[in-house]
């Protein structure tokens, strides 16, 4: 069932949850699906409050399923909220289709003429001819490690794969579980899947979102038995817990991959970037490709009601402004692209330095690339291996989500 066709299912159900998001003529409210970042969204708004002169809020909801079922239901209704947070990829272009959502290419010309915001980025955020988002943050995804442990097991930043792997086997030895790694919010399965496919076989990891190659070909299998081998080896935590930062924070494992907006909740978790913790970018099984890692850029976005409202405008460009950029980085660790901002921590600017000396080339990540029907059964049929990480598991996993992506693509042709 595609986007459009859930509108039309969802129509009444949007009728009665319409009223959800209210708010007062001379308010803003900003709706998301972030709830761990609700109070540093506030810390914005109270910052555009003062800037503006008009209140300006965040509503939350959880979890991302949640989310989707409230803005279908909200556009079915005709009553999309103002200002709200997405994802960019298939579930973003399937939102634009509805005809509901905002160009936004004259305040991006703003931007640019500022000086503040790379042509590059705004073409992140382009679909056709226009351009539908501007970003909540732009974040590559990294390693985060334990300092303390790294030192305990005597080992450094890995530079090649042997040496990442040589560090696990190093931190097992010392009695530190490498890697943390959970099935929280019902979303993450797909991490270290998409990592490993990265790492193996890039090419066949961008096969994966157009059709090319298939969820149960040797190079999906390939990663599958590195990731079943190192959960076998006792690499990783707990799969069943809720608390992933906590866990990476308290020292449940030494390694945490994941997009540099986490930087921020570890440090609100209790430790120091830099000091505490850093991170790396992971190195590729064969050294002779690129450098590489995933980028993530979710966007906000405007109904095109609320780009008639002048207030909900001048939000979204407090949001992007130096000043907004800055409360936001500060608030939350991360980075929204704004150039002439402050980097929002060391670590932040470490990885930045290190895309710019190794040359890194940006992949998307695998939750945006893959079409929006597969998303949320092919993300549980990955949490369900990580639950029973088995080569068994795995090779079922494999022929389910080869099923549901097969099904997709013959109906495209």
């Amino acid at each position: 069932m595609n986007f459009k066709t859930k509108l039309l299912s969802l129509a009444f159900a949007g009728l009665m949850s319409a009223s959800v998001v209210s708010a007062y003529a001379a308010e803003v409210t900003l709706v998301h699906d972030k709830a761990f970042w609700a109070e540093a969204l506030q810390k914005v708004g109270d910052a555009a409050t003062k800037a503006t002169g008009v209140p300006m809020k965040q509503n939350a909801y959880s979890p991302p399923e949640q989310y989707k079922a409230y803005m279908q239901s909200s556009i079915a209704a005709n009553d999309p909220p103002d200002i709200f947070t997405w994802w960019t990829g298939g579930v973003y272009e399937e939102l634009i289709k509805t005809g509901a959502i905002a160009e936004l290419d004259d305040v991006w010309a703003e931007m640019i003429k500022s000086g503040e915001f790379s042509e590059g980025v705004r073409d992140f955020y382009k679909v056709g001819d226009h351009v539908y988002g501007v970003p909540l943050h732009l974040s590559r995804w990294i390693v985060l490690y334990n300092k303390a442990d790294y030192a305990k097991a005597g080992i450094s930043e890995p530079k090649t794969w042997a040496e990442f792997v040589s560090n696990a086997e190093k931190l097992k030895a010392a009695g530190i579980t490498p890697f943390v790694a959970t099935t929280q919010d019902g979303w993450r399965g797909f991490i270290w899947f998409e990592e490993i496919m990265l790492r193996t076989n890039p090419e066949a990891y961008m096969g994966l979102h157009t059709g090319k190659v298939a969820y149960d070909s040797e190079p999906v299998r390939n990663a599958f038995k590195i990731w079943a081998d190192w959960y076998a080896k006792g690499y990783f935590s707990d799969p069943r817990s809720t608390e992933e930062v906590a866990d990476f924070a308290k020292g449940k494992g030494s390694m945490n991959l994941i997009g540099d907006w986490a930087i921020g909740l570890v440090e609100k978790a209790g430790m120091k970037p830099g000091a505490d913790f850093d991170a790396f970018i992971m190195p590729n099984m064969d050294a002779a490709l690129p450098s590489s890692t995933i980028l993530e850029g979710g966007p906000i976005m405007l109904s095109k009601k609320g780009l008639a409202k002048p207030e909900v405008v001048n939000a979204l460009k407090y949001f992007v402004s130096i000043d907004g950029a800055n409360v936001w980085a500060a608030a939350s660790g991360n980075s929204l692209g704004n150039s002439k901002a402050n980097p929002p921590n060391v670590i932040v600017k470490k990885i930045s330095d290190d895309v710019a000396a190794m040359k890194t080339v940006a992949f998307p990540r695998w939750w945006e690339a893959v079409p929006a029907d597969l998303q949320g059964e092919m993300v549980a049929e990955l949490n369900r291996f990580m639950l029973t990480p088995t080569m068994e598991t795995a090779e079922s996993v494999m022929a389910n989500t080869q099923k549901l992506n097969a099904a997709y693509w013959a109906e495209k042709q």
